[in-house]
């Protein structure tokens, strides 16, 4: 079908073709100057102390946790309500993930129901900012303190998120931003690692790089795999980080468009913006009665949807765990409820009018 209305689409301008071409001409298409630049400015922006390049955000999770040592024995605390990579990375180290209800209100992981799963085998706790907001961080680091665990932050939606003035993925050991399609700011694929420990940046360095510190070299003192980015994609986030505050901007008009517009709708019921960090909206998350149907609806128009997460503790490479299907009713919820609209920057005033006149129509009936 071809879509009035997408759900993803890259923020790109002329300035992304120029910055590829500079690459191209220079012939650094492995890690180069754009990647000493889109690292530096990753750094100066998020205020992390040391950081590392990674091939996607799936490989950037599992390489921060491989440099935490998690392994077979340990267990991972986990929201129920992420995306599968979350626990999938964790799972490949040999490690549990042990899954956390998450809050009803803005669907991040719940601090209450953190204590109750640590055990004598609780190596970590993985919180996920999810949404284009962060989790209550504060009770989290207390319980990590209390409990003598390391916090290994899934940022992947987080970038340009503040908690406190913290951003997201700088507040625990080692924190992931991903720059995915379907990111604030986007390499196509790609992610960074952040940390402030400089025991876990050398071994970052180690992991990321074939068992060596630096390129260059037939040396290997230890043991490690290739997780390095291109130029080219560094490339465009050069780019895309000169216009993050454009991209920010057309967000949180356009999510306020949707609000202002389905205000008088009343199944439709937002996610809850918190009050100890900022939003970068990631999508407009909503949850609604009738979702089967509402999807079906959209979809004859030409609407591209999107559903909430599947719950991780339903997900069938988790049968394993031996989790029951009611065991987590807020993420069931949120999955049962929950639609995801798009807020990307290429939509018009008149593409969200459109949406939100179908979904007002929808329900009147």
């Amino acid at each position: 079908m071809e879509y009035r209305i997408q759900q993803i689409q890259p923020y790109f301008d002329q300035e992304e073709i120029l910055n590829l071409e500079q690459a191209i001409k220079t012939t650094w298409v492995t890690e180069g100057p754009f990647s000493q630049q889109f690292l530096a400015s990753l750094k100066a922006f998020t205020g992390a102390k040391y950081a590392v390049l990674a091939n996607n955000g799936t490989l950037g999770l599992y390489l921060a946790l491989l440099a935490i040592g998690a392994q077979k024995g340990d267990e991972i605390i986990v929201p129920d309500f992420t995306f599968n990579a979350s626990a999938s990375s964790i799972a490949f180290t040999g490690a549990t993930p042990v899954f956390a209800e998450i809050c009803p209100g803005n669907l991040q992981m719940d601090p209450a129901a953190i204590e109750k799963l640590i055990t004598a085998k609780t190596k970590a706790i993985m919180p996920v900012h999810v949404y284009g907001q962060s989790c209550d961080m504060d009770p989290i680091l207390a319980l990590a303190k209390k409990y003598n665990l390391l916090i290994v932050e899934d940022a992947a939606q987080g970038f340009g998120v503040f908690y406190k003035n913290n951003h997201t993925g700088t507040m625990g050991d080692v924190g992931m931003i991903s720059f995915f399609a379907d990111k604030t700011i986007t390499t196509g694929e790609g992610a960074v690692v952040l940390t402030n420990n400089e025991e876990i940046f050398n071994k970052l360095k180690m992991l990321r790089n074939q068992g060596r510190p630096n390129s260059g070299t037939f040396i290997h003192p230890e043991l490690g795999m290739n997780f390095r980015m291109t130029d080219l994609q560094c490339a465009l986030g050069v780019a895309q980080l000169k216009k993050f505050e454009k991209i920010k901007e057309i967000k949180q008009k356009n999510h306020g468009l949707y609000e202002a517009m389905l205000r008088n709708v009343e199944d439709v019921e937002f996610i809850e913006q918190s009050s100890f960090c900022n939003f970068i909206p990631f999508r407009v998350n909503v949850k609604v009665p009738q979702l089967e149907a509402l999807i079906e609806n959209l979809e004859k128009n030409a609407i591209q949807t999107r559903r909430m997460f599947y719950p991780l503790h339903r997900q069938p490479c988790f049968d394993y765990l031996n989790y029951k299907h009611d065991d987590f009713p807020v993420s069931n919820d949120a999955y049962n409820r929950g639609i995801s609209f798009p807020v990307h920057c290429s939509l018009k005033e008149e593409d969200i009018a459109f949406l939100c006149e179908t979904v007002t129509a929808f329900y009147k009936k």
